[in-house]
């Protein structure tokens, strides 16, 4: 019996690139994301700079926002082929509630990196899931007309991109940022 019966459509997720997520080995992100460049595979390794106080100076360098992770964007069929010829890619994060590989979609990791690069707020990961929220739009900035999640965190007013079961990534923006989707305004 075929995976797929005659005349039914087979998902975008066996057919279409997907981001899928990468666990990778301690200290060894940079090295995979040099593997998969010559392997001509897209991938995103989410860095950013901060400020590191020693006792004698300030220095800005910079830092891996996760840690043993990174984001790759392949045909499901190409995984396979990238964990044996990537040692150092241990797995693909599976979602357990359908049990594939865990995806992320286009448009939330598009977001996810124009907060990286381009905010000069820091990004925080939140690993906690939250219910979702308001869909709200940025009005001003890098994320200037981005749909994100409206989320309270300690009384401040976040945007928060779904990293699927990642958890997602906030910002703090203020409230005249943003505006409701259905244009009705956010209420304080």
């Amino acid at each position: 019996m075929p995976l797929f019966p005659v005349g039914t459509e087979i998902p975008d997720f066996y057919t279409k690139p997907q981001w899928f997520i990468g666990r990778v080995k301690h200290c060894h992100e940079h090295k995979v994301a040099d593997m998969l460049q010559n392997l001509d595979v897209e991938y995103f390794l989410p860095e950013q700079v901060v400020r590191k106080k020693w006792s004698d100076r300030i220095k800005s360098v910079k830092v891996l926002l996760l840690p043993r992770y990174i984001f790759i964007r392949c045909l499901n069929s190409k995984r396979v082929e990238i964990l044996q010829r990537i040692p150092s890619i241990t797995n693909f994060m599976v979602d357990h509630n359908t049990h594939l590989a865990a995806v992320i979609r286009d448009i939330d990791l598009e977001t996810f990196r124009l907060m990286v690069d381009y905010e000069d707020r820091p990004v925080i990961i939140d690993k906690t899931m939250f219910a979702p929220g308001d869909r709200v739009r940025v009005k001003c900035g890098p994320l200037v007309d981005k749909e994100c999640e409206l989320v309270e965190v300690s009384s401040k007013k976040c945007v928060a991109v779904g990293l699927g079961i990642l958890g997602s990534a906030r910002i703090e923006l203020p409230l005249s940022y943003i505006e409701s989707i259905d244009k009705k305004g956010i209420e304080q």
